[in-house]
């Protein structure tokens, strides 16, 4: 599902380029962007649900699967009750299962993804009645973003799978 999301992304984010009016444009953006941020959702889902039928201990199935971590009678378990947890903690908890000493710092795609995750939760829950956000800006997060989400997805396939992402997601270059 998260390829889908990506060319979905990909394909929202041209048909925005073509559009005349802001208005119309922005509208495609918004889509954009969320199929984005939906893609890495998805792909997280995606790879937990093949990991939690692993070695995993119950505290790192607690963290991916969204559920509170508590003590039982002495015991450590993973509760039924929801608890969000956030998608940099599980991409960065996956990261570095498979690489403990992953370098953030250096990896351009993180802090892209960073200030791509900061702009969609500006879209999210605005604080402004209209969207005051120019095209320009527009443009450039969803380029951004898409590029960052496709190479942390990569990273993360050649991690845990041992083989990189496709290559016609890789190629969905704006």
């Amino acid at each position: 599902m998260f390829e889908e999301y990506l060319e979905d992304a990909h394909c929202f984010a041209i048909e925005a380029k073509d559009k005349a009016e802001a208005r119309e444009a922005k509208r495609y953006y918004r889509a954009s962007v969320f199929y984005v941020a939906s893609a890495l959702e998805a792909f997280i889902n995606y790879i937990s649900s093949i990991l939690i039928q692993s070695d995993l201990q119950q505290c790192e199935i607690a963290l991916l699967t969204d559920r509170k971590f508590r003590l039982n009678n002495g015991r450590f378990e993973v509760s039924e009750a929801f608890q969000l947890h956030g998608i940099e903690d599980k991409v960065k908890f996956l990261i570095c299962k498979y690489n403990p000493s992953f370098d953030f710092e250096h990896f351009a795609a993180w802090s892209q993804f960073i200030e791509f995750k900061d702009f969609r939760n500006a879209i999210v829950h605005p604080t402004h009645e209209y969207d005051e956000i120019e095209l320009d800006e527009y443009r450039s997060k969803i380029r951004m973003g898409l590029s960052a989400i496709i190479e942390i997805i990569d990273c993360l396939c050649r991690l845990i799978i041992e083989k990189p992402l496709r290559q016609k997601i890789k190629d969905l270059i704006l």
